[in-house]
This record gives C-alpha cells, sequence and structure tokens, in this order.
C-alpha cells in the first residue's frame, strides 16, 4: 500500500502541492489526471525519491519514505518501477541488451542469461522477435513497449507509468492500455498511471484521482467521474476549453 499524507511541494513562488492526500491499494490501477502543471508527475515522482517532499509524509507498504536518503530508495525501486514518458532507452544498444541491462546490473546475471531473461520480458509485451533492433529502428509505440518489459524485469509490486500513451496513434496507445490493464489482472501488480488521455483512463483505471490547484478535487471510480456534476471535473471530462479550470 502506498499512502501520500498531507503532501505539499512548492518550486519557489509556485505552489504545486497543497496537501495531497490519498492511499494506494494492492492490485487496483489508478490514474491520477489533471490538468498540465497540477503536480501529477511531481506527486508520483517523489514517492521513488526523485522529487522531495516539503511537507507532508509518503508511505511505503507502512514505512515513511520522506525522510530516505538516495541509498535508502535503491531497494524501493527496485519493488516500484517507473516508466518515464520517453521510455530512456539507451540508443546504441539493442532491445534486447536495453532489458537486460537491469538484469546484469541488480541481479549480477551474466550476459547470457540475462539476455535470455530479456528476451522472455519481451515476450511478454510481444516484442521478442524485434529484440536485435535498436531504438531508433522503431516507432514510439514499440519503444514504450519496451520501456515496459525493463521495469518488469525486477518482478516490481508497483509500476509507475508517467503520461504512457501521450505521443502515440491511437493504436499504440491502446495496445498500452492493454499491458497496463494486463498487469492488474494477470500479474497482480499496482499500475499508477499519470495520464490526460481520456480513453485510457475510462478504459483501463479502476479509479481515478484528480488534482486541481494543489489538491485532491475528486477521488473514485470512472463512472463517478462520468456522473459528477461538479463543474471542474466536468469541463476536464467534457475537454472543454473553457470554464472554471482556466481562471
Amino acid at each position: 500500500m502506498i499512502e501520500f499524507i498531507d503532501v505539499h511541494k512548492a518550486f519557489g513562488a509556485k505552489v504545486v502541492l497543497a496537501g495531497v492526500t490519498l492511499t494506494v491499494r494492492p492490485g487496483r490501477c489508478v490514474f491520477i489526471i489533471g490538468k498540465s502543471g497540477a503536480g501529477k508527475s511531481v506527486l508520483v515522482k517523489q514517492l521513488v525519491g526523485l522529487i522531495r517532499p516539503d511537507h507532508g509524509e509518503i508511505r511505503f507498504e507502512g514505512q515513511p519514505i520522506s525522510g530516505f536518503k538516495e541509498r535508502d530508495f535503491y531497494p524501493l525501486r527496485t519493488r516500484c518501477a517507473m516508466v518515464f514518458q520517453h521510455s530512456t532507452l539507451f540508443d546504441s544498444m539493442t532491445l534486447l541488451d536495453n532489458v537486460a541491462l537491469p538484469l546484469r546490473k541488480h541481479q549480477r546475471l551474466g550476459q547470457a542469461a540475462a539476455r535470455a531473461a530479456a528476451r522472455e520480458h519481451l515476450a511478454q509485451v510481444r516484442m521478442d522477435h524485434l529484440a536485435e533492433r535498436f531504438p531508433a529502428d522503431i516507432g514510439d509505440g514499440l519503444r514504450k513497449r519496451v520501456a515496459i518489459a525493463r521495469a518488469l524485469t525486477l518482478k516490481p509490486d508497483y509500476v509507475i507509468f508517467d503520461e504512457p500513451t501521450t505521443g502515440l496513434d491511437p493504436v499504440s496507445a491502446r495496445h498500452v492500455d492493454a499491458l497496463i490493464r494486463s498487469l492488474s489482472d494477470s500479474a497482480g501488480v499496482t499500475s499508477l498511471v499519470v495520464s490526460h488521455d481520456l480513453r485510457s483512463i475510462f478504459g483501463v483505471a479502476d479509479r481515478v484521482v484528480m488534482l486541481y490547484q494543489g489538491k485532491v478535487r475528486l477521488d473514485g471510480t470512472p463512472a463517478a467521474f462520468r456522473e459528477s456534476d461538479d463543474p471542474i471535473v466536468h469541463q476536464f471530462v467534457r475537454g472543454l476549453a473553457d470554464g472554471p479550470m482556466e481562471v
């Protein structure tokens, strides 16, 4: 279980998070939504120590982690993997070697064993037939699948996805959605997804948390968002350009 308790974060005079409290329970697929600059990525990056909160507490399975030193986050990051928006693959390495790298680094596997295990993870995301290609040889959607395979190499209990479908064509985006959903349904992985993609939100999420002006505006099921009469929520769901969110 992951808990954010009264979390605050500002960058200079700009307040991004102003008291966010939420709980993420195991095995669920939770989407964090909100307009650009609402603090979605800032919130989830605090979980793995990439950003530190100014105030409040974050707990990982009951353990307070806000005061961790950098080295304390190393074991946590093997259990809580992160898939970044731009995939962050190494251009000079094949897809297979990109996925094998964390196996060699963290599990100390030899090259042959790491590559064999990496091929299995690529098969998990239906990319094993392209294992010897390089990132520049494939499209954004396929690179995102490889990044997911790499994140799964250490068998994490939690995976954070930062805008996983941004910049993808609709077909590639739905493939990524299916992968995220299968992690919860088949592998029991808890997924925490930052997204603007309404099709992803309403097609994949078990629960949706909307941030607005540094706080949780609504926390509920996708159906609760569709049915909400809150004008801020309604504007986001309907994709309206004008209204309270622009004030």
